[in-house]
Formats: structure tokens, sequence, C-alpha cells
């Protein structure tokens, strides 16, 4: 009986503390989860503050008096080898950790087009990157004014292979794709300089002239097999008064060629195929990513087979095409808007009807601003976009755009990060596009989309 007496008083004790730190675990759990998790808000996205003033915004630029034009354009080109002299982080695939990688399969490069009308000029800046980072265009934020341009002139984007180097991110990007470096953020800004300040060194007359060309074959809807896909190959060809010839050709389908177990630094499928282009008689060819939204690739190959694979159905399927391309005509109007764009607060989901708060997502990825750029270029009009966009969401673009007698192309990755860009309809889709990556609710899609087509009615008066 003693021994009973003396087992009780010693285990009731820790029962009680045992107790007592599990209902003090299962409140913080509690707390946590109130002070962290809110329901979606399923919001109309023209009830909101930040719709009404990106409304008055762009009402604004309307008023602006456009840029003159000259008779004619003069064109140059550069390309600038990217390549670090030591090995950095991937970026791409966020099961990798910020693994380095571990040979050079092919080199990276920053390729610029440079276009004056002898008013205005525009340098078009496309990077073997994943994406141009928002550290990159800060930076150059405050250094292209000492090679005479400013990112109000300057055009970017990037070919999004997702073997490139890493190490630009901040916040929780580092986890993924390798610790911050600052060495690598100001590298990236100077070889960006450089190509323009070469580009903008070499200019000659030029005629300029474009296509655009189904190319469906290479090409899947990640999200629904079923849903639409933007196929179009699109194309700009320079032909310069010293015989030279240049193209720059934008398509939908994500550069994922090489999966995430492979660390070798290559550009993808894009980097083959501007290799193709440059054998087949091209002085100068550079690639940018489009709307790769939901778009994947749709190959028989994997691999370095897959890479052979893409490059050459895209160049097979353009020399048998080339009849498309149609040279602009008594248009040498040059213009570009860089816009900021406005945005409701962000809603990252941890399931269908369930977000982190808006301060937990920003301590982790920050807070930089994005915008919307748009370029027109005789009967061009090339559309920026700071995510990946869908290509479900073009054809109200191409079918606004073609009865302003324009043409428009849409690129990815513009200098700001905002996630994926989807239709509503998949917004509830369990998909990383739409449960992870969509970051800003439903509508963005629809939304931005609007945006943009406001912005082609901008540049067509």
């Amino acid at each position: 009986m003693a021994s009973n007496s003396l087992k009780s008083a010693i285990l009731q004790p820790m029962l009680k503390k045992l107790a007592t730190g599990f209902i003090v675990l299962i409140g913080a759990v509690l707390l946590f989860v109130a002070l962290s998790v809110l329901p979606i808000d399923r919001f109309d996205y023209r009830d909101q503050g930040f719709y009404n003033a990106m409304e008055l915004r762009l009402d604004s630029l309307q008023k602006g008096e456009a840029p003159g034009s000259q008779k004619g354009f003069s064109i140059g080109y550069a390309k600038v080898n990217l390549t670090p002299t030591q090995r950095t982080a991937t970026a791409g695939y966020g099961n990798r950790k910020g693994k380095l990688y571990t040979i050079v399969h092919d080199s990276i490069y920053v390729r610029t087009l440079v276009v004056a009308n002898g008013k205005s000029k525009v340098a078009i800046v496309s990077a073997d990157l994943l994406i141009i980072p928002p550290q990159v265009t800060a930076l150059l934020q405050t250094e292209l004014p000492s090679i005479g341009f400013s990112l109000s002139n300057t055009y970017l984007g990037a070919i999004h292979t997702h073997n490139s180097i890493g190490n630009w991110g901040k916040g929780v990007v580092t986890f993924m794709y390798g610790s911050y470096q600052d060495s690598i953020v100001h590298f990236i800004a100077d070889k960006i300089k450089e190509s323009i300040l070469l580009a903008s060194k070499n200019t000659l007359p030029g005629s300029i002239s474009t296509a655009r060309i189904p190319l469906g074959k290479p090409l899947r809807n990640r999200i629904d097999k079923d849903a639409g896909l933007d196929s179009l190959l699109h194309i700009v060809e320079v032909k310069r008064s010293d015989s030279s010839k240049l193209i720059l050709m934008n398509y939908t389908a994500h550069a994922t060629c090489l999966y995430s177990k492979n660390l070798e630094l290559s550009r993808d499928y894009p980097g083959r195929l501007v290799d193709e282009l440059e054998k087949r008689g091209y002085n100068f060819a550079m690639f940018m990513a489009g709307a790769v939204g939901s778009h994947g690739i749709n190959t028989p190959e994997y691999g370095w087979d897959c890479i052979d694979w893409m490059a050459t159905t895209i160049v097979n399927k353009f020399e048998t095409q080339r009849h498309y391309l149609t040279p602009m005509q008594n248009d040498s109007t040059l213009m570009m808007y860089r816009v900021p764009l406005e945005l409701g607060k962000p809603q990252v989901k941890i399931s269908k009807d369930w977000k982190v708060r808006p301060w937990i997502f920003k301590a982790a990825f920050g807070d930089s601003p994005n915008y919307l750029t748009a370029l027109r270029i005789g009967n061009l009009v090339m559309l920026g976009t700071p995510c990946d966009y869908s290509g479900e969401l073009t054809h109200i673009l191409y079918e606004n755009a073609q009865h302003k007698n324009l043409d428009v192309m849409v690129t990815s990755f513009n200098g700001g990060y905002i996630g994926y860009i989807t239709p509503r309809n998949h917004y509830d889709v369990n998909h990383y596009e739409t449960r992870l990556m969509n970051w800003y609710g439903p509508g963005s899609g629809e939304y931005m989309q609007e945006c943009l087509n406001q912005l082609i009615d901008i540049v067509s008066n």
C-alpha cells in the first residue's frame, strides 16, 4: 500500500505537467492557426480598390502624348556570355534545394536587340535564366542611366530554362534556389548592361517582318488536357542594310526537357533552337518565353533528346511556313509603357478554401514592385508580364489587336514575379500551378487580361 501511494505521489504531478504541456501545445497551435490562416476571399476583382486604382492609372496613360515616329528603323544586336566563373546553385526546381550545378553543358547568354526610329530607342533583352530576378531589376533601375537607358525603354524577358544559375533570390526562395549572393545579382545586371551597350553601338537601318505560325504538336495543357492552348509560334525577323539577318522567336512551351535530377548548366530547348537558327543562316537569334502558364512540352523524347526534338521541330515548321512572314509597311512607330501593376492582398493557398495571411507571404517572399510592359514596334505589340502568364488568356488579346491591325506577342518574366496567372475556371483544381503558385486569388487571370487589353488600346492610338 505504501508503495502504491508513493507511485501515485510521483505520477500525479508528472501527469499534471504532461497534461498542462499538452494543453499549452494545443493552445499554441490554435493560436498560430488563428494568426496565420484565413478562408479564401472569392471576391469579384471589379469591386476591389486595386482594380479602381489600376483603371485610373491606365486612363491617365491614354491622356498622354504618344512618342512621334520617324521613317524607318535602325536595329542593333549583341550576345554576351553569362556563364559564371564559379559554380552556383541552380534555379528551376525547388526539390534541388540549392544544389550547385555540376558542369557547364552549354553556356548561357544575355541577348539584346536595340531598336531606334530616329526619335526613340528601346532595348529588348532576353537572358538565359529562369526569370529576370526582381533584385536584378532593382539594380538596373539605378544603373541603366549610366549607359543612356532606363527601365522605361528596356523590355526585359527570359527563356525560362530550369537549369540556369540561382543565388539571386531573397526570402524563402533561398531554400529552393540557393542563398542570396549580391555578387551574382551584380554579375547578371552588368552583363545585361554590357549587352545593351554593345547592341546600341552597332545599329544599322533594317526592315522588320513578323509572323504567327500555329505549332500545336509539341505542346500540352498541364492543368487540363481538354482545355485550350496558345499554340502560336511568334517570329520577328530583321534584315539589315549590311545583309545581316536577325530573328526573335517566342513560344509558350515550358523549357523543362531536363528534369530536376539533372544538374548540368543548360539553356534547355530554347538554347538549342537559337543555335540551330544561327547554323541555318541567321547572324543572330534570340528566344523569349511566351505565355507559358499551364503550357508544357509534349514530346516523345526526354532529356537531351527532348531538347533536340523540340528545336528541330520548331525550326523545321518555321522553314516550311516562312511565307507567313509579313513586312511592316510604312509604320515606324516606337513606344513603350512600363506601368506599375496594382494587386490585391496575396492569397497563398494551403488547401482549396484556406490561405495563409498576407503578412506571412510577405515575410517569406518580400514585397517587390511589379509592372506590366507594352512595347509597340510598327504594327507589333509586345506585352510583358511579371509571372507565368497562362496561354489560355491570350486569345482575347489577339482578337482585340487584330481589330486594330496589330500583331500581339505576350512574354513572361519581365523583371518581377507574382506566381502563376491562370483562368478563374481552374482556380480550384488541385494542381501546383493553381494550388501552390496562384498567389493573387480567383480572377487574377481575367484582371490581368483586362489590363493588357487596355494597354493594346493605348498603344494603338
